[in-house]
């Protein structure tokens, strides 16, 4: 007959204080653990709570406070490596990574405790957050040569990216504000000016069609005849042109229409649309054609129709943005220094091998010289 004390005793929840179990006949190697238990010894303590995170708990504990009297321990947060490594990872993540490492259905309410002190150990509170921003910007603009800061409300990140001769993202500028609005856009492209366009000529914009953004470029100077042109993000117009006009195949040729270089098959494109839907090529026909059409650009897009790269940078960036704006600004620049140190390696092993181009440049010259060679004369006219 086993005679060993029950371990789980009913002991109301919101007492605050609790009746002692002996454990001087307790097996220790089988016990679980629950609140009130007395041991002989700390050595015997110990032993007890180790065999019981191995076997019953199945997670790690570390040591707090060990004194003679005393000895205090507290779990590993077992999310927190996750949640450093990938902001984005969510409770979601949290419930499934538990149940892989122990089989155990953690209740919704839990995991959220959890995930919400873990990102407050790891990235801090959105208070200290904002009262540790005006140093850390300071130091980076110390400590980062050609690094500026400008100041706008927290909110909304804006970015801003070229292309390289590598046909690679290359990113310019960042910002946070409060929202997409023409006095955030206005800030914004003032300070492009100011610190990147920095009065070049021959500079080419392109963006989606946000009415407030479309507004502020007009008042120019920088992205209008003269100085520089502004185009629309083709996917953004197809995309535009479906909410309105509802038809898949219509967008398809809208995509035709705006990538086609040639004018001829542009406007063989367009009068397709056109006797498939008036309606349809009175849309595109009232929209700029140099705006959106790589036919009537004039060669400012350098053969890029769309804003994708600035998706590049999203997904870079991925989960940052729901994090506090300290959190937000260090993984912003840890992300970009580490996108530019994978470049910078790149770039030096192809001065290595003393390449006259680019990678993106050699293997288009591949590609067209072997075309060259299947080319063919063929004669004509002649007696």
């Amino acid at each position: 007959m086993n005679t060993q004390p029950t371990l789980y005793c009913s002991i109301p929840f919101f007492e605050q204080t609790f009746p002692e179990i002996p454990a001087d006949s307790v097996d220790i190697s089988n016990l679980r653990l629950d609140t009130g238990m007395l041991f002989k010894t700390k050595e015997e303590l110990m032993e007890a709570v180790k065999d019981h995170s191995i076997r019953h708990a199945r997670r790690e504990y570390y040591v707090t406070e060990s004194s003679k009297t005393k000895w205090k321990v507290l779990y590993k947060h077992s999310t927190e490596g996750h949640v450093k490594c990938n902001p984005s990872y969510g409770i979601k993540q949290v419930i499934q990574n538990v149940k892989d490492q122990t089989g155990y259905d953690v209740p919704y309410q839990k995991a959220w405790y959890s995930w919400k002190m873990t990102r407050e150990i790891v990235y801090g509170t959105w208070e200290s957050s904002v009262q540790k921003l005006p140093k850390y910007l300071g130091a980076i603009q110390k400590y980062n040569s050609g690094t500026i800061v400008e100041w706008k409300h927290k909110g909304f990140q804006q970015s801003t990216a070229a292309m390289d001769e590598n046909q690679q993202v290359l990113p310019l500028a960042f910002a946070v504000v409060d929202e997409e609005t023409y006095p955030s856009w206005k800030w914004f492209l003032q300070q492009l000016s100011r610190h990147v366009v920095r009065g070049r000529r021959g500079m080419c914009l392109t963006s989606e069609c946000h009415g407030g953004l479309i507004k502020v470029v007009r008042e120019g100077p920088d992205f209008v005849s003269p100085h520089g042109v502004h185009r629309y993000c083709l996917r953004h117009v197809c995309s535009n042109f479906n909410s309105s006009i509802k038809n898949v195949v219509l967008k398809d040729l809208c995509w035709q229409a705006g990538s086609e270089y040639q004018l001829r098959k542009f406007n063989r494109i367009m009068e397709e649309i056109k006797k498939q839907s008036v309606t349809a090529f009175a849309y595109l026909d009232q929209i700029n054609k140099e705006k959106w059409t790589a036919s009537h650009d004039g060669g400012w897009r350098c053969g890029i129709l769309t804003t994708n790269m600035s998706e590049c940078i999203n997904g870079v960036l991925k989960g940052a943005r729901r994090l506090p704006i300290s959190a937000l600004v260090e993984i912003t620049l840890e992300r970009t220094v580490h996108y530019f140190h994978v470049r910078a390696i790149k770039g030096q092993k192809m001065l290595q091998n003393n390449q006259l181009w680019t990678d993106f440049a050699c293997k288009m010259f591949i590609s067209w010289q072997q075309k060259a060679v299947e080319h063919t004369v063929t004669k004509y006219n002649q007696a």
